[in-house]
């Protein structure tokens, strides 16, 4: 294989990667879990150009229906990034609470994005809360449209690059501006 096919494999190979992590961390995931408890903890984060700022971030306790223990951050994303315009965090940590005192354990599907990364202490944004049945299986209906969507996008980026690219090599202009690199002219 030339050296210049690698590069360019490495690089759509890189870009692909880049662009599945982006999406597997911001699309809504859910998971059906019980709620075991609710905590609130203070944090603090030191800014270079500010003064150290505190605030509370509240997690939500759960466990899976194969007894795995998850945690969830429930923090507000307000305006920023990623995009759910989520500012009911407060609201959410009582909805938690209130399904958690409940005689019966009910389970919960949660709707969250994120990744828990044990080295960096990162856990998932819990979005919302919602009783559902044991054996609920969740069709992520939002996921497959928006992915569906940005591939028919992607496709028609891809062939109109094709067809830019195919009309430029077909114009004079082009093949006297290549002649300038050491291109061939015919």
């Amino acid at each position: 294989m030339k050296t210049l096919q690698i590069i360019k494999y490495s690089v759509l190979a890189i870009l692909a990667v880049t662009v599945v992590g982006f999406l597997h961390y911001n699309l809504p995931r859910t998971e059906v879990v019980q709620i075991t408890g609710t905590d609130v903890k203070r944090v603090d984060r030191d800014h270079p150009t500010e003064v150290t700022r505190t605030r509370d971030v509240r997690y939500i306790s759960t466990v899976t229906r194969d007894g795995k223990v998850r945690v969830f951050r429930n923090e507000d994303t307000g305006w920023g990034w990623p995009p759910y315009l989520k500012f009911n965090s407060a609201d959410l940590a009582g909805h938690a609470q209130l399904i958690m005192q409940d005689a019966a354990k009910p389970w919960v599907r949660v709707r969250y994005y994120g990744w828990r990364i044990n080295i960096f202490t990162l856990f998932p944004n819990a979005v919302s809360v919602k009783i559902v049945d044991k054996d609920y299986t969740h069709i992520p209906m939002f996921n497959i449209v928006f992915l569906i969507l940005l591939t028919g996008a992607a496709v028609i980026a891809w062939l109109g690059i094709r067809r830019l690219v195919n009309r430029l090599r077909r114009s004079e202009r082009f093949r006297s501006i290549g002649s300038l690199f050491g291109g061939d002219r015919k």
